[in-house]
């Protein structure tokens, strides 16, 4: 009896399952599903990236102004009108093809933008070792092109002459052709120089730019510009470097060329049309009065007849005029 009281009794509990909650399934689910977003993601990104910029902007515009909930101030839709929203306004398309024809048109060019657009091609198809020793753009109706001479570039002039190089002769005749157009006088020829100056006091920068920009006069007038387009040759000297932070520097050593473009003549306006009113109508002939109907053969008995009715309708308004005996 004494052994049994003193025995003791173990009871052992197995678990089952054999992984704690860290351990579970459970987070594969959730990590699919981060994948799953993760992989939609970066296609949405893919495709928005390839877009080129014109659809981008088409497709920006489409989801500021379009909205499903548009016109319902809770911001909720009732369940039994969605159908009706959706079929009035979704569109088919998400992304509307662009027009070839915006209805907000493009700014028109000037007559001076379109000559210096012909310029730059001209540049880049005869001389396109030179493009970046020439300069074109238009100021205030004008083109101006700087054709400029760098150190690390191709000379226009031997040093110290006027003397063109084949460089520079390239490069005049490649821009000559647009300015053969110019109209008379229309036509300026500057020349410029640096800041060194000669030892003597005969021949100064003012008589090196003035030759080299008759070189360069005499040069365009060989490929085709007329002589009656030139309207001004000069030489500056040193006084318009073209980099004044550097005096001495080989761009200063330049041929300007400035063409005014004059503007196409606009149609004059009527005063009436000036006031926004519609123009007058020129006023119109009175018309000629109706010709008198051709007289009708008649016979006599019926030209007889016709005058007893005349005077049968003629007394008969006497009469009614005639006011009864009494009446004054």
């Amino acid at each position: 009896m004494a052994d049994k009281e003193h025995k003791k009794i173990i009871i052992k509990k197995v678990k089952k399952g054999g992984h704690g909650g860290a351990h579970g399934g459970s987070w594969k689910v959730a990590y699919a599903d981060f994948v799953t977003a993760m992989m939609a993601f970066f296609l949405v990104m893919w495709l928005v990236n390839s877009l080129p910029k014109e659809k981008k902007v088409e497709i920006s515009k489409y989801f500021q102004s379009y909205s499903l909930l548009e016109g319902s101030p809770s911001g909720l839709v009732p369940a039994t009108d969605l159908s009706q929203i959706a079929q009035e306004q979704n569109p088919p398309n998400i992304v509307e093809p662009i027009s070839e024809n915006p209805s907000s048109p493009a700014k028109e060019k000037s007559e001076a933008e379109k000559a210096a657009e012909a310029i730059k091609e001209a540049i880049e198809a005869k001389t396109p070792d030179m493009k970046d020793q020439i300069i074109v753009k238009t100021e205030a109706g004008k083109v101006i092109v700087d054709v400029f001479e760098d150190a690390k570039g191709k000379p226009l002039f031997a040093l110290g002459r006027s003397d063109l190089t084949p460089d520079a002769k390239r490069a005049l005749a490649a821009v000559a052709p647009p300015f053969a157009k110019a109209g008379k006088g229309l036509l300026t020829i500057e020349g410029h120089t640096d800041a060194f100056t000669y030892a003597g006091e005969r021949f100064t920068n003012w008589e090196l730019s003035t030759e080299r920009a008759s070189a360069a006069r005499r040069e365009l007038e060989r490929s085709g510009v007329s002589q009656d387009s030139i309207g001004q040759v000069a030489g500056f000297a040193a006084t318009k470097p073209m980099d004044a932070q550097a005096p001495f520097s080989p761009k200063n050593r330049r041929i300007r060329l400035v063409m005014t473009v004059p503007q196409p003549v606009q149609p004059s306006k009527s005063p009436d049309a000036a006031k926004g009113q519609p123009p007058a109508k020129a006023q119109e002939a009175p018309a000629a009065p109706p010709a008198p109907p051709p007289d009708i053969p008649m016979s006599p008995e019926k030209r007889e007849i016709l005058d007893q009715q005349i005077e049968r309708l003629y007394d008969q308004s006497i009469k009614g005029k005639q006011k009864p005996d009494g009446v004054q």
